[in-house]
């Protein structure tokens, strides 16, 4: 998997980050981690989810043409991150939100399940949208209630920040060197 770059994906102060984006900071926001027109990417689930949970208080964001460089932004300015794909790797969105401590619902594909461990404020969902949307109030009141997970800490310690990733990469070209050495 890629790692994730601790210096650009942090914690950052949510209301800060809402007020930088324009969002309104009285409201609860909710940010689908992917642009809406990638098939894989399940948007009408995404939506069907949202609609359920009938709060007008509640806006559902989508990643359209943001600039990578902008993604730290919107991942810290989300009180959840949800991501509805129909099969995923390793996404990199995820380690991102939970790199910035974010509350994040997403459906079990991919290392999904073994990226979220058993840390609280990451909620694994079926591909029902009364599950996602049941899963998105628990993850609401994680976030008013806790605020921020562990993310960062659980992805530091399964090795997935860049710089582990870029060292476990560069041992193996070092042992490929070496065997090529001997022949």
């Amino acid at each position: 998997p890629n790692g994730v770059d601790t210096d650009v994906f942090n914690p950052k102060d949510k209301i800060t980050c809402q007020r930088q984006l324009g969002w309104e900071v009285t409201k609860k926001h909710i940010l689908f981690a992917a642009h809406p027109a990638r098939h894989e990417k399940n948007y009408a689930l995404a939506e069907q989810a949202v609609a359920q949970l009938d709060n007008d208080n509640i806006n559902l964001h989508t990643l359209i043409d943001v600039p990578h460089e902008h993604i730290p932004l919107w991942l810290n300015a989300a009180d959840v991150v949800l991501l509805t794909s129909l099969w995923e790797g390793s996404p990199n969105v995820i380690k991102e939100a939970m790199i910035c401590n974010r509350p994040v619902v997403a459906t079990d594909v991919g290392d999904i399940a073994w990226l979220f461990g058993n840390e609280p404020g990451h909620f694994l969902t079926s591909f029902d949208y009364e599950d996602v949307s049941n899963k998105l109030r628990l993850a609401l009141e994680f976030a008013e209630k806790v605020r921020q997970t562990n993310g960062r800490k659980r992805i530091i310690k399964l090795g997935l920040d860049s710089a582990s990733v870029a060292k476990r990469i560069a041992e193996v070209y070092q042992q490929a060197l070496l065997k090529s050495s001997y022949k």
